[in-house]
């Protein structure tokens, strides 16, 4: 068992090795690319990327910004993409198209016209992580217990919902102050020495402060989910708007591992979000492409009845879009086969 798992790690290092290696080759062409493309409502990013580039996330490679644009960086419906070549090497030339959505500010002197940056398109579907960015909150100590906690309802109900009145203890702010209410999923394992890294929570609906104290007595606005007694509240953020990511490769020579998924599945796909077992401590950043690689195991020879290791495989291509000092939550862009828990997370080819 020893000999295998070292071989196993083995082989791992010389897929980091080799990523390294290839990672300054030239970007490569989709198969049947198109040389002008006019973007359009409900594109992403990626998708766009995809069209042009057999390896989406080297987008950064062949952008070239246009100086007359402001923002050149981000895309609108109504957009051009024209590719050109310079020395043999392609590019995109980004052409601003009517559609761009402007208003005019009228001040004395020259107008200026500013662009709402919330037309842009996004890099990746807004619906699939809005939830993780908003509803799901990662703490990396036990300081959860910390938080105020729901005692009961006014009228000593222990199953809550939106518009009932309930008791919290250990909680200040002022009345018409907004809380989120969260629970606690569960425990993220590191599965190599089994020590928690971290707690995962979920968020079941906001409430108003009705009148300070302890227990201070709020009011329950919106819920997702029944709220009961031992649920904690933490201070509501205003809403937030999607990031701009900006996806690349992840340079400096890692392997994690896919500690789990919201959804409890037996295997993972393009569009499922999956929690990784490291975050910024390890340099990880919102927009850092990393690939998941599928362990396929011993398996007996058939002619010689002797057990061989299979090869380790690409199994799919992960975005991160949020991190913490210790976890990141990833996009899985694609998959060529299923993405299991404790996969490996190592760096793009």
């Amino acid at each position: 068992m020893k000999i295998l798992n070292a071989l196993k790690i083995t082989l791992l290092f010389t897929a980091l090795a080799i990523s390294a290696a290839v990672s300054a080759a030239s970007v490569e062409l989709a198969d049947s690319h198109p040389v002008d493309y006019t973007v359009v409502k409900g594109d992403t990013l990626w998708g766009i990327a995809g069209k042009f580039l057999k390896d989406p996330w080297r987008w950064p490679e062949i952008w070239r910004e246009n100086s007359q644009i402001q923002n050149p960086d981000l895309i609108y419906p109504g957009d051009r993409l024209v590719l050109r070549y310079k020395d043999g090497q392609p590019y995109l030339e980004h052409l601003s198209g009517r559609e761009r959505a402007v208003r005019k500010v009228v001040k004395m002197g020259p107008a200026v016209y500013i662009e709402k940056l919330d037309n842009a398109i996004p890099v990746i579907p807004p619906q699939v992580i809005m939830a993780f960015l908003e509803d799901r909150q990662i703490f990396e100590s036990r300081n959860l217990d910390n938080l105020p906690y729901v005692t009961e309802g006014v009228n000593h109900e222990v199953a809550l919902g939106a518009l009932s009145d309930m008791y919290v203890r250990k909680i200040d702010g002022a009345p018409g102050a907004r809380f989120k209410i969260i629970r606690m999923r569960g425990a993220l394992v590191n599965p190599k020495n089994k020590k928690i890294i971290a707690y995962e929570t979920e968020t079941l609906g906001e409430a108003e402060m009705i009148r300070p104290g302890d227990p201070a007595k709020l009011r329950i606005i919106k819920s997702h989910k029944e709220i009961t007694q031992g649920d904690r509240l933490v201070p509501a953020v205003r809403k937030l708007t999607l990031p701009y990511y900006h996806p690349k490769a992840f340079r400096q020579p890692i392997m994690i591992d896919i500690l789990g998924a919201v959804t409890e599945m037996a295997e993972y796909g393009a569009g499922d979000v999956v929690t990784l077992s490291a975050g910024s401590d390890q340099g990880l950043e919102p927009g850092h492409v990393l690939q998941t690689m599928r362990d396929r195991g011993v398996q007996r020879d058939p002619v010689t009845k002797q057990k061989y290791r299979l090869p380790i495989e690409r199994s799919g291509i992960v975005m991160i879009f949020k991190t913490y000092k210790k976890i990141s939550y990833g996009l899985i862009m694609s998959s060529s086969q299923g993405v299991l828990v404790n996969d490996k997370v190592i760096n793009m080819d």
